[in-house]
């Protein structure tokens, strides 16, 4: 009993950590991009998602170390379904997110695309360092395609970069004592419960690491700020496969052989998809449209703990 609260309290510590870290980085990234006067879906794709997919990265490498692997494909895909089905259908139910097809369309194809990704790799077992070099390098490619799209960057003054890089710092060392606490807490209580590792890793652990994005989003919605709010979770779900994956292959090769996971891989590409023709068709997530998302989030929780009891 001592022992299991003792890793709650670790858990709950390093969620706490990972997302107040989290809220400094994306605050300082969100005045560091004003200052450039980039456009705020671009701040959303790549400084805000950068920020809030952190905790991912950083909780994935503590998990590869610690040789816990299945932690890393079941945080990446969980966070991913976490974010649309989670997030995007709550923040969409508050209110409609609505922004054209025609400004997200490069990067909508690409989320779509590299959700493929992960799934081909898991198929044919094909996680080591070169496919992670491989995702690294989709990284860069993208990341050209967003830079040779934004034009007419202003200078950022002295001053100001040092106060926000202070707080940068400060978001990173939370991040990096949260994801330490929150991993070793996670994995105990999966001890302790008896919870396939990487069930833990889809669900509680894509939810906690989630949290920076969700807390973006509503802030976003309160401020009538769509752009950030879709942006930051398109941005955070592709960064969260090309570089958490990517990063976490080159680490150490990780092989996927004590549970399968089709459903869940399933469910994340079939997320994608609505999310893509939800915009493709009306050029915004309406309140029906959150309620789809958060339906198949609901049965996708239901399912991934009932197969224990079932088992």
């Amino acid at each position: 009993m001592l022992n299991m609260f003792a890793e709650l309290i670790q858990f709950l510590v390093g969620g706490m950590l990972l997302f107040l870290g989290a809220e400094y980085l994306i605050e300082s990234s969100k005045s560091i991009a004003e200052k450039f006067s980039i456009p705020k879906i671009v701040v959303g794709i790549t400084l805000v998602a950068f920020g809030t997919s952190l905790p991912e990265l950083i909780v994935s490498i503590m998990a590869t170390l610690r040789g816990e692997s299945e932690i890393v494909i079941g945080n990446v895909i969980g966070s991913n379904i976490a974010n649309i089905g989670l997030i995007l259908g709550i923040g969409s139910i508050i209110s409609p997110l609505c922004y054209p097809f025609s400004k997200l369309k490069g990067d909508l194809n690409f989320l779509l695309g590299i959700t493929m990704l992960p799934i081909l790799s898991i198929y044919f077992d094909c996680m080591n360092f070169y496919s992670g070099l491989f995702y690294i390098g989709i990284l860069f490619l993208y990341c050209y395609y967003l830079i040779s799209s934004v034009h007419d960057v202003d200078v950022l003054e002295e001053g100001t970069s040092q106060n926000i890089a202070f707080f940068v710092i400060i978001g990173i060392l939370g991040l990096s004592f949260g994801s330490h606490f929150f991993v070793e807490g996670a994995v105990g209580l999966a001890d302790i419960f008896g919870i396939p590792s990487i069930i833990i890793g889809m669900t509680i652990v894509a939810i906690g690491t989630s949290l920076p994005e969700f807390a973006t989003t509503l802030v976003a919605i309160k401020k009538d700020e769509a752009s950030l709010a879709i942006g930051n979770i398109i941005g955070s779900n592709i960064m969260n496969i090309v570089v958490v994956l990517g990063v976490s292959f080159m680490i150490k090769d990780i092989s996927i052989i004590s549970i399968t996971i089709n459903f869940q891989l399933i469910t994340m590409a079939l997320l994608t998809t609505i999310l893509f023709f939800a915009l493709f068709l009306k050029n915004k997530l309406s309140r029906f449209t959150g309620i789809v998302f958060l339906g198949i989030y609901g049965i996708f929780i239901f399912l991934n703990f009932d197969s224990l009891w079932i088992g």
